[in-house]
């Protein structure tokens, strides 16, 4: 787990990459976009966390992620994260891994364009 920061127009991460890290946004905003359609998904303000297909599946990059000014970011290796999970006690492995998958879920909708209300 490290703090990492981001310049301006600095790629976090590119569609179709092996996912890795999950990240906590903790300065800054990123922007998840498709880059095949150059279409937005949305923009993430601090205490946003992203990546999540690093933990649940190891699999791929849906979107790609963009630094929008400087960004500072809690980076966590899935590795490190699942040893961690893996040390806790009871309910807490599964009950993370279902926030994740309700976070991966949702991110899926915006990808494929439902209509969130926006605030």
């Amino acid at each position: 787990m490290a703090d990492i920061t981001y310049k301006d127009g600095e790629m976090l991460f590119q569609k179709k990459d092996r996912a890795e890290n999950f990240f906590v946004l903790k300065a800054g905003e990123v922007e998840l976009f498709d880059p095949d359609s150059n279409k937005q998904i949305a923009i993430l303000k601090p205490g946003a966390s992203f990546g999540e297909q690093a933990i649940l599946d190891g699999g791929v990059r849906a979107v790609s992620a963009k630094a929008k000014g400087e960004v500072t970011c809690i980076e966590i290796s899935a590795e490190a994260l699942r040893k961690l999970l893996g040390s806790s006690p009871g309910i807490i492995q599964p009950v993370f891994e279902a926030i994740l998958l309700e976070l991966y879920m949702h991110n899926d909708l915006r990808i494929k364009g439902y209509p969130f209300n926006k605030r």
